[in-house]
């Protein structure tokens, strides 16, 4: 079955399909445009940046739904202007022109909001707003149905999206009882009003708005490095080994700087995450890891770290971890610490569609098990992205395998082909203390720093991590003192992309 044939079957929805099944169906179609469709118009073609789901049917009673009769994948222009692709849609309509909303009838389909326009060269050409899009199907050549169009095959890679509740579907200031009076004009046959107001209200909160997502920017983006005094710092730190790295950083020519106003020199878990060039996120860093052990005073406010560096960041609430968001293309993997730090239960979806409503990108949450040695959960002391759907994973599996296992086909549902370190085949006593860390190395742009620890081991990761990226320069630094502390140098650093610095 080709992708259209596949898209037309799912848009075929009937009277009888209930509200998991549609809902299931929302999420295979969203990832089908997004990923393997475009709309072409003479030349151009336009790709799916953000789309809206409707559908009525008698288990499914989104009422906002405007009325029609139509085949899958028909063109559809509703009354505010917009276009809609149809779903399979069927309602009786009555010689007055108002219809029967009757257990028979079912209909809908998918607002596009925005479109993206591939062709463009330079500046990318976004169509925003429904009447944007709409202007695509106005009719300039009738006798030309190059002018006319068309839904495409289009390979446009991993994609990642968000889902969000649609928007104006009250006007400000009107009521829910107003709105579905005036939505019962178009019937002559309809439920009971009292109950439709009731489901008025359920769907007008419904996750059913759907943006794609851009790739967030990565280690390979970034161009400066910045580290906390404390670690020079002669009786709290590592002055030796601080001077070593700045030593092999300016061998590398990577710039770097001193953060000011931090209270111990783990640098990435308090600081802002960066999801765009001018785009970075502050969050509540007030890890239990810390509460717990009565090291509140440890505890940096980032807020005050960024004052003064002409670094403008929005916040959320949200209790997150730096080191616990890995993005990898347009995702941010994150273990399932997050939600009890958050002190929500791991299988909490609202949470999760705020999590990524927050951080304005899809998450990928893989397991973790606390033990004596890692009490901190955090997302890059796993795994690292190396570009496309590529993820090079730590040696997680010799100590864990089960838990690794489950690590990997978690991320290869999501499409990534994942490699993994292995040591414990490959010498004869593993330090299992310390090579746990090599997945925790530093980028930036091209150029790699990687513990070293004089165990065999080194040589191994180093050759695991080349080939994971062969067009990097990778230069290793030794530094089993501090790994023994949990973390290794992107725990110490954080990396980001800053235009002044170019």
């Amino acid at each position: 079955m080709n992708n259209i044939d596949q898209l037309r079957q799912l848009m075929t929805l009937d009277a009888n399909i209930n509200t998991t099944g549609i809902e299931e169906r929302f999420e295979q179609i969203a990832k089908m445009l997004f990923e393997s469709f475009a709309i072409q118009k003479g030349e151009k073609k336009y790709l799916f940046k953000e789309i809206e789901f409707y559908f009525y049917n008698k288990n499914h009673r989104d009422v906002i739904t405007y009325p029609r009769s139509s085949k899958p994948l028909c063109w559809y222009n509703n009354r505010f202007g917009g276009i809609d692709l149809n779903f399979e849609s069927n309602i009786e309509c009555r010689e007055s022109k108002k219809y029967n909303l009757d257990d028979n009838a079912y209909f809908g389909g998918i607002l596009i909001r925005q479109l993206v326009c591939v062709n463009e060269v330079g500046n990318v050409k976004v169509l925003c707003g429904p009447l944007k899009c709409a202007e695509l199907f106005k009719h300039n050549d009738t006798t030309s149905s190059f002018n006319e169009p068309q839904l495409v095959k289009y390979d446009n890679g991993m994609v990642g999206y968000i889902r969000r509740p649609r928007i104006n579907i009250l006007q400000p200031k009107q009521i829910v009882k107003e709105k579905v009076s005036d939505i019962l004009n178009n019937y002559h046959v309809y439920p009971e009003k009292g109950k439709l107001c009731d489901d008025f209200s359920t769907f007008k909160g419904k996750l059913y708005r759907y943006i794609r997502c851009d790739k967030l920017l990565h280690d390979k983006d970034t161009n400066l490095v910045y580290f906390s005094p404390w670690l020079k710092d002669k009786k709290e730190g590592h002055p030796e080994f601080y001077q070593r790295l700045k030593d092999l950083l300016n061998e590398m020519g990577i710039k770097s700087k001193e953060l000011k106003c931090t209270n111990d020199y783990w640098a990435r878990d308090y600081m802002p995450i960066q999801l765009g060039k001018d785009e970075f996120l502050n969050y509540h860093y007030y890890p239990n890891y810390l509460v717990n052990m009565d090291d509140i005073e440890t505890i940096t406010d980032a807020t005050k770290v960024l004052r003064g560096m002409g670094i403008n960041s929005r916040s959320t609430n949200l209790i997150i971890d730096g080191g616990n968001m890995v993005p990898c293309g347009p995702y941010i993997v994150m273990t399932d610490k997050v939600f009890s730090e958050n002190r929500k239960k791991k299988d909490d979806a609202d949470f999760k569609a705020l999590l990524e409503s927050e951080l304005g990108h899809p998450v990928i949450i893989i397991p973790w098990t606390p033990y004596e040695d890692d009490v901190y959960g955090h997302s890059d002391g796993f795994i690292k992205w190396c570009g496309d759907n590529r993820i090079l994973m730590g040696n997680h599996g010799d100590c864990n395998p089960d838990e690794a296992a489950s690590i990997r086909r978690i991320l290869e549902s999501y499409g990534f082909e994942v490699i993994e370190m292995r040591f414990k085949d490959k010498v004869d006593t593993p330090c299992c203390d310390l090579n746990w860390a090599y997945i925790n190395f530093l980028q930036v742009g091209k150029n790699i720093i990687m513990p070293k620890f004089d165990i065999p081991e080194d040589a191994i990761a180093q050759q695991y991590i080349q080939t994971a990226f062969p067009d990097c320069n990778i230069r290793q630094i030794e530094m089993k003192e501090i790994a023994k502390e949990g973390g290794a140098l992107h725990c110490l650093s954080w990396n980001v992309y800053l235009p002044k610095h170019e």
